[in-house]
């Protein structure tokens, strides 16, 4: 996984995300959720990457959303650079950019690429929940 990772994520490889896009394309089926949300990435990190890992994943026929953002532009240190403790002391990143109403009593599926310590996924999670969804359910690649 860290080869795919390196491969796919850092050297912007897109092409690799093939490997599993159907994996994840199935899982979330599997999951039947009302509504597809993606952990967003920086604006200066769409800039130097091209493209969201975890979008790269799924198709249109996923009723996939944009209703997050990140609140910063650009990304100070990389969260993989950091240490636990200082993942779990992170600031909400995100901001809801969708009505509230898209979200009301619905069962919202979350997708990111990596679980580390949780934080990002709870970030998320807590603010879809604190405007009216009914659930929230995380999936990811890797943990």
């Amino acid at each position: 996984m860290h080869n795919y990772f390196q491969q796919y994520k850092f050297r912007g490889d897109y092409r690799v995300r093939a490997v599993f896009s159907t994996l994840m394309q199935t899982t979330v089926n599997q999951l039947a959720g009302d509504v597809v949300l993606t952990i967003p990435v920086t604006a200066s990190t769409m800039v130097t990457r091209g493209f969201n890992q975890v979008t790269g994943w799924l198709t249109d026929g996923l009723n996939q959303v944009d209703g997050l953002a990140t609140l910063v532009q650009e990304k100070g240190v990389a969260q993989s650079q950091k240490a636990r403790q200082d993942r779990m002391a992170t600031p909400q990143p995100f901001k809801l950019v969708m009505g509230t109403e898209r979200l009301r009593q619905q069962r919202v599926i979350l997708v990111d690429d990596i679980y580390t310590t949780g934080r990002t996924m709870r970030h998320a999670a807590d603010l879809i929940i604190e405007n009216g969804a009914k659930s929230v359910t995380g999936l990811t690649l890797a943990r």
